[in-house]
């Protein structure tokens, strides 16, 4: 079972006046897919997870982040936090064949009084980590995690510009280390091929 890939930023000086702000221009850097035919759903949670939603929104494809901005400054609390569930596209295996198709992402901002262990401001649920993992036994999955990988790193990469941050952490729910993970698995797609 694979785990999912997670990144959690801690911006510095955070402030729930600043939390609109820095909501707006992750959405507006977020990399969107093309290629989907989902909606896209906003949430408001208040308090805690255990809590049931607040609000709900959806907005057909394709989904203009101009409206999850406007649907967040309508609810701006200490003790809320603000989901974003859309798609990006990444490499995945259909069948034989590897194809460009969406999967499933959240993004998320957190007000400095909702429940969250992490403490963390912004944070970006990217999916199952197998998608940027080469499979053993599928030596086209190395190019694959490749290009997906590279996707992510980017996407890092604007997050690090964009924002001032104290703090960025990749993780994965189980706990294990994904760079070591990475790693092994990259070692061992590649040493049938030198």
């Amino acid at each position: 079972m694979s785990d999912r890939l997670m990144l959690s930023c801690h911006v510095r000086g955070f402030h729930p006046l600043r939390m609109a702000g820095d909501w707006e221009k992750l959405v507006k850097l977020f990399p969107y897919s093309r290629l989907t035919r989902a909606p896209a759903y906003f949430r408001v949670h208040a308090i805690g997870f255990s809590e049931p939603v607040l609000v709900e929104r959806a907005w057909e494809a394709p989904f203009d982040p101009v409206e999850a901005v406007k649907a967040a400054r309508e609810a701006v609390h200490e003790d809320c936090a603000w989901q974003l569930e859309c798609a990006w596209d990444l490499l995945q295996k259909t069948g034989e064949d590897w194809v460009l198709a969406p999967s499933p992402v959240s993004l998320w901002s957190f007000g400095p009084a909702f429940e969250n262990e992490l403490r963390d401001h912004l944070r970006i649920e990217f999916g199952l980590e197998h998608h940027f993992l080469p499979q053993p036994g599928d030596p086209l999955s190395l190019r694959a995690a490749q290009a997906n990988l590279q996707s992510l790193m980017k996407l890092v990469r604007d997050i690090d510009e964009a924002f001032p941050l104290e703090l960025r952490h990749l993780w994965s729910e189980s706990g294990v280390n994904f760079a070591d993970r990475l790693n092994r698995l990259y070692q061992s797609s590649t040493a049938g091929t030198q």
